[in-house]
């Protein structure tokens, strides 16, 4: 597993989001206006067309990531990768989630001296 990919998974998780919230908005618009147009039903099953496909590439990286965090013997390094690159959050907001005295540097420390020593490529 390199960061390349665990970013990929990030990004991804955060397009959905974005994606999804788009969606609610254009389904809103279309209540809206009167029986909704042609144009905003199109859009909508385009949006969800795409949402579904990066639903189907974020399933398989996700498969690879939890291959990757199972082979992770320190609990704290394993929720460190988890809560960043799986659940989306924030250095800070992994420093607190995994508890103790750790800050955001430490956290970020943890994830790239392991990549750094179990990984080819960083």
């Amino acid at each position: 597993m390199t960061k390349k990919e665990l970013m990929q998974i990030y990004y991804l998780n955060r397009e959905i989001m974005h994606d999804t919230e788009e969606l609610v908005n254009l389904k809103i618009e279309a209540r809206q206006s009167e029986k909704g147009n042609r144009y905003a039903r199109e859009n909508i099953k385009e949006r969800e067309r795409i949402i579904v496909e990066k639903i189907r590439r974020c399933s398989e990286l996700k498969e690879r990531i939890d291959k990757f965090l199972s082979s992770i013997d320190d609990s704290l390094t394993r929720q460190v990768f988890y809560y960043r690159y799986v659940k989306c959050m924030t250095w800070k907001k992994v420093a607190y989630m995994t508890g103790g005295y750790n800050s955001e540097e430490g956290v970020r420390k943890i994830a790239e001296r392991y990549l750094k020593k179990h990984c080819a490529d960083i």
